[in-house]
């Protein structure tokens, strides 16, 4: 009886051992860098990953902010172009199809490389929304009316 009471005991503190707690999602300190970066800028949720999707995937030779002066920008042939100037020529599909097909897909550079199977659709539409980003950050701005 005494061995069935221990073995009881022994079972109950095994599964006791194995519940499971909640553990805190680890840290993400650039995560949270762009977080806090993308409010200050007033970007949206989307635009914010497609930020961070630019500075992984771009950044190297589009520049931080898309100038074209990226630290690979100078190995270039011709250079990347400033993404405030150009984003501003075309519609949003353009850039869609240079992000999914390079920019070879669209007569241009073969320089650009495709990113259609290494990026999710979702993360394709987070990249053409920050590049919609960039767009409107370059637009003049509104000029106010006369006082009245």
């Amino acid at each position: 009886m005494k061995r069935i009471f221990l073995v009881l005991v022994a079972a109950g503190l095994g599964l006791a051992g194995c519940r499971r707690t909640h553990q805190p999602a680890p840290a993400d300190p650039l995560g949270d860098a762009f977080r806090t970066q993308a409010q200050e800028e007033g970007l949206s949720r989307t635009e914010t990953e497609g930020k961070r999707l630019f500075a992984r995937y771009c950044a190297t030779c589009h520049g931080e902010s898309g100038q074209g002066d990226g630290q690979n920008a100078y190995n270039l042939d011709p250079k990347p172009p400033a993404f405030q100037q150009s984003l501003q020529a075309h519609a949003p599909t353009y850039w869609r199809q240079i992000i999914e097909g390079g920019s070879a897909a669209v007569g241009r550079s073969p320089l650009c490389p495709p990113w259609g199977r290494a990026l999710s659709a979702r993360e394709i539409d987070a990249l053409s929304a920050y590049l919609a980003a960039l767009g409107r950050a370059a637009s003049p701005a509104v000029p106010a009316g006369p006082a009245s």
